[in-house]
């Protein structure tokens, strides 16, 4: 197994519980701006409409500012309640900003990784969300590098946005790993940038594609062999 000196790791759903920290923040907002609104119905409609939106986001067709404001402005559209999309959009992210969930045993494999190689944060996500979330985990130090969509203004999967990756790290495609959950963002954009993805999968499903089957990590301790010298 060849020897990586840097790995890039996605966050959402990778090192975070992004869902919990979803579930908790809609609630919280919700309650705020909609008290009135099915909490069921609202929390699906919310899920479905946002997966849209970074859709679009990740494909170049609006900005930030569209992704935050537009979500809630169809959400409230779809539920039939009165709502000022802005203030949500706000007091959502705020909230979401304080949801530093990590997933099981994701605090201790960085902490191990980042003893052996660079590790760099590839993210596509809101500056003030990720790195709220980054600092609350107490694991911002081990990482050399962040790279966040909205700051660099390229988004997952564009292979710049992993070549800006690498030379955050200083280190060639050839040296990098990069692990993540999103069989598109994270494991076909890297590979298009000529960069080795390995794809997390907690749940061992089965490889949807694109492409060939990547190697799938089904927790993050497996990555420590390829970082360390044999």
């Amino acid at each position: 197994m060849a020897k990586y000196r840097g790995v890039l790791l996605d966050a959402d759903n990778t090192l975070f519980d992004y869902d919990r920290a979803e579930s908790e923040a809609l609630e919280e907002t919700l309650a705020e701006v909609a008290p009135g609104a099915p909490r069921a119905r609202a929390v699906d409609a919310y899920r479905a409409i946002n997966s849209r939106y970074w859709k679009r986001f990740e494909a170049g067709e609006i900005d930030a500012a569209g992704l935050q404001s537009g979500r809630w402005k169809d959400l409230f559209a779809a539920l039939e309640v009165p709502g000022d999309p802005v203030r949500a959009a706000s007091g959502y992210v705020t909230a979401l900003s304080e949801k530093a969930h990590l997933l099981p045993g994701a605090a201790q494999a960085v902490r191990a990784l980042a003893r052996e190689a660079s590790l760099c944060l590839v993210t596509n996500g809101l500056s003030l969300v990720q790195r709220g979330r980054l600092g609350r985990s107490g694991l911002a130090d081990f990482f050399s590098a962040v790279l966040i969509s909205e700051e660099i203004g390229i988004a997952k999967p564009d292979p710049r946005f992993f070549r800006a990756a690498g030379d955050a790290l200083g280190l060639a495609p050839d040296d990098l790993l990069c692990v993540g959950d999103n069989p598109v963002a994270d494991v076909a954009g890297a590979r298009a940038a000529g960069i080795e993805a390995w794809w997390f999968s907690p749940s061992g499903a089965s490889w949807p594609g694109p492409g060939e089957t990547p190697r799938v990590v089904k927790a993050l301790w497996e990555i420590l062999p390829a970082v360390r010298d044999p």
